[in-house]
């Protein structure tokens, strides 16, 4: 039986989506292993009945509570599995909560699979009333709308020919097009605008934009944090069901990105230590590491702020620290430092000889610092090499690939690095001819 939370009072306000404490779970059967080794043991273990069964549950929603007002932007963000989804088919209603209430106030709009219920062997224009009929609207009412559904979809020439024969993109133009002049109160997108080209898909977000100035009610799943942040009035941060964090977008979504960049590098580190566990000593010296150890490269470190770290975002100054020891006395030393994309593409190598650095009395042992003012890299996955050799290119210590980091860009730009510059506009007014 469905309990109903008890519900907040909030007196004079009117919500197109009220959402309160909802929770919703999913069980699922996992069976335990037996020792099973073939086909026929696995048969054989089935019909006797010497199968065990261990029921998981997974709280795909858990106690989330959102009111949103008519009118208003809701963007909801998180990674996958985060239960943005299941929230989405609860508020649609394709799924049942468990615990909660959900009222939904106006006509929807749900652009989540567009074009899913369409019959492949039904033509665009059969499908089209098909689907329009299931949204709530009146064969006149589709009569009116049809040219302009088809005119915005782009579809004239083929909309008569079977929606088995469309592609993915023209799948995504009908769908879209029909929902969005179905005269919605309240529009739910997720991720729908991930296929087609570049051309209607800035279409298609002009017409959410228009949507929302006529006071439709928007509710938005997005990895883009972009157009999260461009669209919504408020953000929900959604992990494993739970609700993270909410209010202002630029606040929350910051909030997301710094949780992400923070386990990616934790991933980083991680995987990093477990491939210098499995590494044995005679590995390194065929496939990263070699030399003959007259001096000795002991850790390397990559540094922001002193502290040492994986993931660094374009622009920021960073250091390298190379901890050394001297196994045999020598003056001819030389060190150096290679950074590489992990495809292999070298950016850039530099070291003590080629840059004239006079090295001073280093001692038994200590630490060598490489400072970077601007790391300006853009996104991507970085590899550093780091050496210590004699002048003559004789090697004492290399280290192939010896830190794995990742680099962060505000922009998407495109490429390799991203140059320090400027945009300038000189505008000269044209004179008006004299008549």
């Amino acid at each position: 039986m469905q309990e109903v939370a008890k519900e907040v009072i909030s007196a004079g306000v009117d919500y197109s989506i009220d959402i309160v404490g909802l929770s919703k779970k999913f069980k699922r059967s996992t069976l335990k292993k037996a020792g099973y080794s073939t086909i026929k043991s696995a048969l054989l273990g089935f019909f006797l009945g010497n199968k065990k069964k261990e029921v998981i549950f997974t709280n795909a929603i858990e106690d989330f509570t959102a009111r949103i007002p008519k009118g208003a932007s809701l963007g909801i963000i998180g990674k996958n599995g985060s239960g943005k989804s299941t929230l989405l088919k609860l508020i649609t209603g394709i799924y049942r909560p468990d615990l909660g209430k959900i009222s939904v106030n106006g006509r929807i709009a749900a652009l989540i699979e567009l074009g899913a219920g369409f019959h492949p062997e039904f033509t665009g224009r059969e499908n089209l009333y098909l689907a329009g009929i299931m949204m709530g609207l009146t064969r006149q009412e589709i009569d009116v709308r049809f040219d302009k559904i088809i005119e915005f979809a782009e579809l004239s020439n083929v909309i008569d020919d079977p929606v088995r024969t469309y592609s993915s993109g023209m799948y995504m133009r009908l769908g879209f097009s029909l929902a969005v002049h179905t005269d919605p109160d309240i529009l739910i997108v997720d991720e729908v605008l991930a296929v087609g080209d570049a051309a209607f898909v800035a279409k298609c977000k002009d017409k959410i934009a228009e949507l929302r100035k006529e006071g439709r009610t928007l509710l938005l799943v997005s990895h883009d944090l972009g157009a999260v942040e461009r669209w919504c009035d408020e953000v929900i941060w959604l992990n494993e069901g739970k609700e993270m964090d909410r209010g202002n977008p630029r606040r929350v979504i910051d909030k997301y990105r710094q949780w992400i960049e923070k386990k990616e590098e934790l991933e980083v580190i991680e995987e990093t230590h477990k491939e210098a566990e499995k590494v044995t000593v005679s590995d390194k010296q065929e496939k990263g590491r070699w030399g003959s150890r007259e001096v000795e490269i002991l850790a390397v470190r990559m540094l922001k702020n002193n502290v040492e770290h994986a993931l660094f975002h374009t622009g920021e100054s960073i250091s390298v620290e190379i901890d050394y020891v001297f196994n045999e006395a020598t003056s001819d030393v030389v060190f150096g430092v290679g950074i590489n994309r992990v495809d292999g593409l070298v950016i850039h190598g530099t070291n003590t000889d080629l840059e004239r650095i006079l090295i001073p009395d280093l001692g038994q042992s200590g630490t060598v610092t490489f400072c970077v003012e601007r790391l300006d890299l853009l996104e991507a996955s970085y590899t550093l090499d780091v050496a210590v050799h004699r002048q003559d290119g004789y090697p004492y210590d290399y280290h192939q690939g010896v830190v794995k980091f990742l680099m962060r860009s505000e922009f998407k730009q495109v490429g390799i690095i991203s140059p320090k510059h400027s945009w300038n506009f000189r505008i000269v007014e044209a004179k008006r001819k004299a008549v």
